[in-house]
């Protein structure tokens, strides 16, 4: 068996329909079609059920597919390898990242990243969670880095890489009444608040966080602009809750204050993201590894470090 029959089955279990496989991997329908049709016959299985609607992987399918991705694993390994033997780091870096973590941390990661690989081309694309994983998912990304609260599709595979701290943010000069470190919001007058709209994950967890502690709302206004909202927050009395990374700017509280949730706190994990069939090359895993230590140093700010 070819790898590319590997590649394309996967595909079209990915996808759940030859004509996006085909679209997917620069294919034709027909061609998928018959690579798939080849497999199922020399080993007289069904992989899928087919349909006008598309196709669903039979059990054989799924059991197939799990040992697949497996082997694409370790054919990207391989040629992982072969390019670390080669003493040399090229290539074309592709990753997604939120907003929260384009400003803040991408720059420092950029300078230093190019000056130790300066024969890496970059490319960044910054979204939220749901298309990040999406992407991922369909090979556009190496990788990316979302919430732990985001619920992964079964081709992908994440790992943890920090605990930053929900903060309070408002026009600088407001009275914030603080408790040991943070803020109690339920002890604030009724809240103007700025939340993302109801497709970001955020908006269902900052949601119930107010319900279970008890926090009065007079006014939502929805905004899936982080930089607006930023904006918008440091000209009016409307105020937002915010990763501790993003707000790192504003930490000198000229424009914006920045305080920690407190009583309770409000904690957001991060996880990067990958294929479960494209282990990271050897640049991919170079840029995830400056990303990641420059998410510890940001992360051991105070006061995103009182947790």
């Amino acid at each position: 068996m070819k790898l590319q029959q590997l590649r394309y089955f996967a595909a079209v279990y990915e996808q759940g329909s030859f004509s996006s496989a085909a679209e997917r991997v620069n294919a034709t329908q027909s061609g998928l079609s018959m690579h798939v049709s080849q497999i199922e016959k020399r080993y007289n299985v069904n992989l899928f059920e087919r349909s006008s609607s598309g196709v669903m992987p039979t059990e054989a399918g799924r059991a197939f597919y799990k040992e697949a991705i497996k082997v694409l694993a370790a054919a990207r390994q391989a040629e992982n390898r072969l390019q670390t033997l080669s003493n040399s780091v090229v290539g074309h870096v592709h990753v997604g990242l939120m907003p929260t973590f384009t400003r803040a941390v991408l720059a420092s990661v950029l300078l230093r990243f190019s000056q130790e690989y300066p024969e890496v081309r970059l490319s960044i694309a910054e979204a939220y969670s749901g298309a990040l994983a999406q992407e991922v998912a369909e090979g556009e990304l190496d990788f990316a880095v979302v919430p732990t609260s985001f619920d992964l599709a079964e081709t992908l595979i994440s790992k943890p890489m920090g605990t930053d701290v929900e903060c309070l943010v408002c026009a600088a000069g407001r009275h914030i009444p603080r408790r040991r470190g943070g803020v109690m919001l339920s002890r604030m007058d009724p809240l103007r608040l700025i939340l993302p709209g109801p497709a970001n994950a955020r908006r269902h967890r900052i949601e119930a966080y107010l319900a279970q502690n008890g926090i009065e709302v007079s006014e939502v206004l929805e905004l899936d602009t982080m930089h607006g909202t930023l904006d918008l927050v440091g000209r009016s009395d409307w105020v937002a809750i915010l990763p501790g990374i993003l707000c790192l700017p504003d930490l000198d509280g000229e424009r914006r204050q920045v305080v920690p949730l407190a009583e309770p706190p409000l904690n957001v994990d991060y996880m990067r993201i990958q294929s479960r069939k494209r282990p990271l090359d050897q640049a991919a895993q170079a840029f995830a590894d400056i990303l990641q230590e420059e998410l510890n140093s940001a992360l051991e700010i105070p006061p995103l470090s009182a947790h």
